[in-house]
């Protein structure tokens, strides 16, 4: 008879301890599960509600159809930067602490806030009607505008507030009324009192009108409607032909041009600033070919030049191929580069200027005076000529400080080797006035608009025979 096998005592305690070990497992997994969920709604920086967060809760309150009234509403700081750049990052995201606070103090029930990012906000609040929100966003901009204090330094906030009132079944439409409420914050035209806007359908339409320009681009250039205008420029010692500068306009039909300000921001965002920046500089090429070829003496034309195009390290090898191909000298082509452009990346600009330079082309620096001016950009800059930004000249009237800092800046430009176009200039006395203080030239309506290419080869002469401005 065998002998019965004895059940080991330590068995139960192992399969106690293994169950136990299994069920810590599955309460740390429901703890990890349940943190990761918790910060994938939760904004690190304020410690409120994330945009994901509040997209999801938006739309289970504006889902019943019996619901109360809604507005959504997009909210930034103007200037806010500035707290950043002269307080510090740190005091920076103490002021955006302070703001989800005195939202999170405001809120009613069934309200919502949310940090989406820098200083942008969004809130979604009952709205009875657009006079009882106005009002109650006048309480929540006092309770902002408190003063903030950073080391004795006393700073008040500038709020403002775009606001979409939200419609019936709007629901599953929640990244729409964003978009929309981000638009009238956009706008920027707020009244001082209350500082907000709402959203408006001419909104939505200009919106669409900005996309089906953005859809036209590229058929555009294929079509050739872009269509190259000539603004003389003149000399201020004899006033006579000095040169040109490109610009270009949009035929979208027979009778309509449209001016560069209204498409130029649109190939920007778009990234076809370059595409149109080579559409004109080839045009400029064959317009010069085509007046050398005619027996005329050709002038030196500027052409625009795009911070983006700029970048491109390969733009002055490009540029100065396109001219080859038509036997254009370079000497009659000058690059324009808006002093804005130095804003950032202002060393890898330097460098394309000079690989510029270096191919033969001159270089200006459009609009100097409006935002960025240096001495240290006129140093490091390789251009040959300054053009006055026409608000700088003009704005400053011509009062003994005017002219001052007018007669400084082309007595600079002397010492550097460098001259000066002023732009804008409309009437006698500021014609005279540069003369006296020895500008070198000037472009404007004083002498001429921008005209069509026809016009502006009528003004060059043919060589040999003295007729025109340069008799």
């Amino acid at each position: 008879m065998k002998p019965k096998r004895r059940r080991s005592a330590a068995r139960p305690v192992l399969l106690a301890a293994w169950i136990l070990a299994l069920l810590k497992m599955q309460e740390n997994r429901k703890l990890l599960l349940s943190r990761q969920e918790r910060l994938s709604y939760e904004d690190p920086l304020t410690g409120g509600a994330n945009e994901k967060k509040f997209v999801e809760e938006a739309r289970r309150l504006l889902r019943p159809a019996d619901r109360k009234k809604y507005a959504l509403i997009a909210f930034h700081v103007r200037g806010f930067g500035v707290i950043n750049e002269i307080f510090g990052y740190r005091n920076g995201t103490r002021v955006l602490q302070g703001i989800h606070w005195v939202f999170v103090k405001n809120l009613g029930k069934d309200e919502l806030s949310a940090h989406v990012y820098a200083d942008r906000f969004l809130l979604l609040l009952a709205c009875r009607d657009r006079a009882g929100l106005t009002e109650r966003l006048n309480r929540i901009c006092a309770d902002l505008k408190n003063t903030i204090e950073f080391y004795g330094i006393h700073y008040e906030l500038s709020p403002a507030f775009g606001v979409c009132e939200c419609p019936v079944g709007a629901a599953e439409d929640v990244q729409e009324l964003i978009s929309r409420a981000v638009m009238s914050l956009k706008a920027d035209h707020f009244p001082d009192c209350p500082p907000c806007a709402f959203y408006e359908d001419r909104m939505r339409i200009g919106r669409m009108t900005l996309k089906n320009m953005a859809d036209r681009l590229v058929p555009a250039l294929e079509n050739h409607e872009f269509v190259v205008y000539y603004q003389p420029k003149y000399s201020t010692a004899g006033e006579t032909l000095f040169g040109a500068e490109a610009l270009v306009r949009w035929r979208t039909d027979p009778n309509t041009l449209v001016p560069p300000g209204e498409f130029i921001p649109v190939f920007e965002r778009s990234g076809k600033i370059a595409e149109l920046d080579r559409y004109v500089f080839r045009q400029v090429c064959r317009d010069l070919r085509r007046w050398l070829d005619e027996g005329k003496e050709a002038v030196p034309v500027s052409v625009n030049l795009s911070r983006v195009s700029l970048l491109n390290p390969s733009v002055a090898g490009e540029y100065r191929g396109e001219a080859a191909k038509l036997d254009v000298p370079s000497g009659l082509l000058e690059l324009e580069v808006t002093e804005s452009a130095f804003a950032q990346d202002a060393a890898v600009l330097e460098k394309s200027m000079r690989r510029l330079s270096a191919a033969g082309f001159s270089l200006s620096v459009d609009d100097f005076g409006s935002e960025y001016s240096s001495l240290k950009m006129l140093y490091d800059v390789p251009a040959q000529t300054i053009k006055l930004d026409r608000d700088f000249l003009n704005g400053l009237g011509f009062g003994e400080r005017g002219e001052a800092v007018v007669s400084s800046v082309i007595g600079l430009a002397e010492q550097l080797h460098m001259s000066v176009v002023a732009e804008g200039v409309e009437t006698r006395e500021q014609m005279e006035f540069l003369k006296k203080i020895r500008c070198m030239a000037v472009q404007g309506y004083y002498f001429s608009p921008p005209v069509p290419e026809r016009q502006f080869a009528a003004l060059l002469p043919v060589k040999g025979i003295k007729n025109g401005p340069f008799e």
